[in-house]
């Protein structure tokens, strides 16, 4: 689990570099509060607290205790990362990036 978890991170990290390097932070700050707090901190909660009323359960399940946790903050850095990568390839205009490098 960790192990994808920094795998998307670097995925996410990139993608943001790239952002940061074009100049269009602005653009890719609702895709921050979207994935962590709309996604990843309510599925978090959800997987501790609300699906086993806040004690510990034995099964194993990936989804599970604190298990849960980072299950929600691996599908919030996962989202990041998808929609960070969709506005990189599509929304960028590479030529006119290379334009403004160049001078």
């Amino acid at each position: 689990l960790l192990a994808l978890y920094v795998l998307a991170d670097g995925f996410q990290f990139a993608f943001s570099g790239i952002m940061t390097g074009c100049g269009r932070q602005l653009i890719s700050m609702p895709v921050v509060v979207f994935a962590y707090w709309v996604v990843g901190v309510p599925l978090g909660y959800y997987n501790v607290f609300v699906k086993t009323n806040g004690k510990m359960c034995n099964d194993g399940g990936v989804t599970c205790g604190t298990t849960g946790l980072v299950f929600g903050a691996l599908v919030g850095i996962c989202v990041h990362a998808i929609l960070l990568g969709v506005l990189v390839v599509f929304t960028t205009n590479w030529d006119m990036e290379a334009k403004k490098g160049y001078e």
